[in-house]
């Protein structure tokens, strides 16, 4: 069997992770089957889809590189197709004209749940093969009554829903566009598609789909229904709360090697299983491993892989992904002089993309020096700096190891205190007595400018 699987957001809110870890695990079995991967964009809902939404579905999967096979779907070219088959159910008594009323709809829901029964149609419009002319009605498809949907997914095994549980959907509004429900039936057939991955909060919607498909005399696909995923609080993740809106994870510094590590261990039994390169992802993943029960972020775990990836990214990748960052900054990467020095000083103290450039906009910024806080060194800083003016200015090898034999050399010689100095010389080189390794600062500085703000200081 050619396997194709695929990815079909719809554009009428930002992904967060839950719509990230469907596009990942399609992604993963369609590569591991050597099969293919689909994008489709559900774009009926007029009034909420934006085309922002499309082109951040599109940088979205590019940033964590999960391409695409063929042309982009998208569902409002399809009407056409769409409104074919639903003739053809109309045709052949599968479907039929219902004209009931906001408020009829919600009396008979009332009635539902005050006689404890699930919130159904009551099939008033079923059989009466209405054709009122200038009014409104919507098109519903007829369930079958009798029998059950028998169905097994790959996650929650063999499944059975009774066909009187299950109402007759609408499949178009009174908008004249077709509803989810059937759109997806459509093209899934017409794209071929073998293995449906999504969300758990979709097996509801699967009993209607297969019911459909075999209306229409569709090949019934393979289901895999991924466990909820719920924030901290128990609830939900949603377009509408930004929490784990993966854009936010972007700006926020996180690589991508980051969320597809922690997605793909989410709710895995195995907890061996190691993520490295994606590619290597693609022989070692099986849907054997996931867990039926609901997933629960852990926001800190996330932080700490992340640190992991910063630390052990390569250098020339490290560059693509901060270019952003320094761009928002107005700053060219390309004029930074020691930007693999600071890679080296600062990579393993950093959990978030951000912090390089934040770490370079403080070594190289203007700041006054306090009076204040210079008289309360105790030191002779005339002294001191003049020293150290003509021991770098002499300093041919430039190294951390000579740096730190120059400074601690010269606290040994005078009987000093370690912390003065080192506050001291942080202070008129940063403007801060604390933080960063004095002996590293001064190098990733380096000579030139380590010499200039020594001499500016040496001069007031």
């Amino acid at each position: 069997m050619n396997i194709i699987t695929r990815f079909a957001p719809s554009p009428t809110g930002y992904l967060h992770l839950g719509n990230i870890r469907v596009a990942l695990y399609s992604w993963l079995f369609a590569r591991k089957s050597k099969g293919k991967f689909f994008l489709r964009i559900e774009d009926t809902d007029i009034k909420r889809c934006n085309k922002k939404y499309i082109d951040n579905i599109l940088y979205l999967l590019d940033w964590l590189g999960l391409y695409w096979d063929n042309k982009i779907y998208f569902q409002s070219e399809n009407i056409d197709l769409y409104n074919y088959y639903i003739d053809i159910l109309l045709k052949n008594n599968l479907a039929y004209k219902c004209y009931c009323n906001c408020e009829r709809l919600i009396e008979v829901r009332k009635k539902c749940i005050f006689n404890n029964k699930k919130p159904k149609y009551d099939g008033y419009c079923r059989n009466k093969n209405l054709n009122y002319k200038n009014s409104k009605y919507v098109i519903r498809y007829k369930n079958f009554i009798k029998g059950n949907v028998k169905f097994n997914d790959l996650i929650f095994g063999n499944l059975n829903i009774k066909n009187k549980e299950l109402d007759d959907f609408v499949i178009r509004r009174s908008n004249g566009l077709p509803t989810y429900n059937f759109c997806v039936v459509i093209d899934d057939n017409n794209m071929l598609i073998t293995h449906i991955i999504r969300g758990s909060e979709h097996l509801n919607n699967t009993p209607k789909q297969i019911n459909l498909l075999k209306s229409l005399n569709f090949k019934i696909p393979k289901y895999i229904h991924l466990p909820i995923i719920l924030d901290k609080f128990k609830k939900k993740l949603s377009k509408r709360n930004n929490s784990f809106n993966v854009n936010n994870f972007i700006n926020n510094g996180y690589l991508p090697q980051t969320l597809i590590n922690y997605l793909l261990k989410l709710g895995i039994n195995n907890n061996n299983l190691e993520v490295n390169d994606i590619k290597k992802l693609i022989n070692i993943f099986n849907f054997n491993y996931i867990n039926k029960s609901p997933c629960i972020i852990n926001k800190k775990k996330i932080i700490l892989i992340n640190k992991y990836y910063i630390n052990n990214i390569s250098y020339n990748n490290l560059i693509y992904y901060i270019k952003p960052f320094f761009l928002k900054k107005k700053i060219n990467i390309n004029n930074i002089n020691n930007l693999y020095e600071i890679f080296f000083i600062i990579l393993n103290r950093i959990y978030f993309l951000y912090e390089i450039v934040d770490f370079y906009i403080l070594i190289n910024r203007n700041f006054k020096l306090d009076l204040n806080i210079l008289n309360k060194f105790n030191l002779n800083l005339d002294i001191i700096t003049k020293y150290f003016i003509k021991k770098f200015n002499n300093l041919n090898l430039w190294s951390i190891q000579n740096i730190k034999y120059i400074i601690k050399n010269y606290i040994n010689n005078n009987n000093l205190k370690s912390k003065y100095v080192y506050s001291f010389l942080r202070y008129i080189l940063i403007g801060y007595k604390y933080g960063i390794d004095l002996f590293k600062l001064i190098f990733i500085l380096k000579k030139e400018k380590v010499l200039l703000k020594l001499n500016n200081f040496y001069r007031i």
